[in-house]
């Protein structure tokens, strides 16, 4: 008899099963990659939030048939563990990819540094099949988070970051335009070319972890906010 506990742990675990962003995210991206013999990571970075100490990370959508294509425009994606092969993103911007090759796309915390946010999305439109999808995870621009990371010039965000959150790095932090990051935005860049989705996560919390007292505050507080105001979006789209 197996002793291997079954599922994911964050399934377990109140924080990630209430209203945060990580289990609608994953899940999703997971269930969409089972039937995808193609996936692209856009915006893979060095992958410092895969736990290579687990036999199956959340965030790796590797398996047997299954190609996953990490792409940057950072050569440190060269790292990421959980992608099979890696491509660095030229001064042009346009993604190495094929026309149509790909099943799902997906982009983790990558959305809020996209600069232009219409070639993006006519590159995912391109590089994906018909009946293809996206997954991503953003930071919503109203958000409280949001407000204020905008008030910080962004050459300080790795520092104030620092002080927030004490495992991430500031080869990780990359500037900041929240130039997608809302549903008015999303409609006006996805409709007609896609079905699409939007949900709208907390997830404030994990930024306040120094404050014990002020975290379990807005962890009661952040779920009566407007939507808009919590503060990630989980986007799920379908190329038509």
């Amino acid at each position: 008899m197996t002793t291997e506990p079954l599922g994911w742990a964050e399934l377990f675990q109140d924080r990630y099963t209430g209203t945060d962003s990580m289990l609608p995210f994953l899940s999703a991206a997971q269930l969409l990659a089972a039937d995808a013999k193609v996936v692209l990571d856009v915006g893979c970075g060095r992958g410092g939030a895969v736990d290579t100490s687990q036999p199956r990370p959340l965030n790796d959508l590797r398996g047997p048939g299954r190609t996953v294509i990490g792409i940057d425009v950072d050569e440190a994606g060269e790292q990421n563990p959980a992608v099979d092969e890696f491509r660095l993103i030229g001064p042009d911007l346009r993604w190495p990819i094929d026309d149509g090759s790909v099943d799902l796309a997906f982009s983790d915390w990558t959305l809020e540094h996209v600069e232009d946010p219409q070639a993006f999305v006519d590159e995912l439109h391109r590089v994906l099949r018909p009946g293809g999808a996206f997954v991503a995870r953003t930071v919503s621009r109203y958000s409280p988070l949001s407000v204020a990371a905008r008030l910080v010039p962004n050459d300080r965000h790795a520092r104030v970051l620092k002080r927030l959150r004490h495992d991430r790095e500031a080869l990780d932090v990359f500037p900041t335009a929240y130039r997608m990051n809302g549903e008015k935005a999303l409609a006006q860049l996805l409709d007609g070319r896609f079905e699409w989705s939007v949900a709208h996560r907390t997830g404030m919390t994990q930024y306040l972890l120094a404050w014990p007292r002020l975290a379990r505050t807005v962890a009661a507080v952040e779920p009566r906010l407007p939507k808009a105001w919590q503060m990630a979006l989980v986007v799920l789209a379908r190329k038509r």
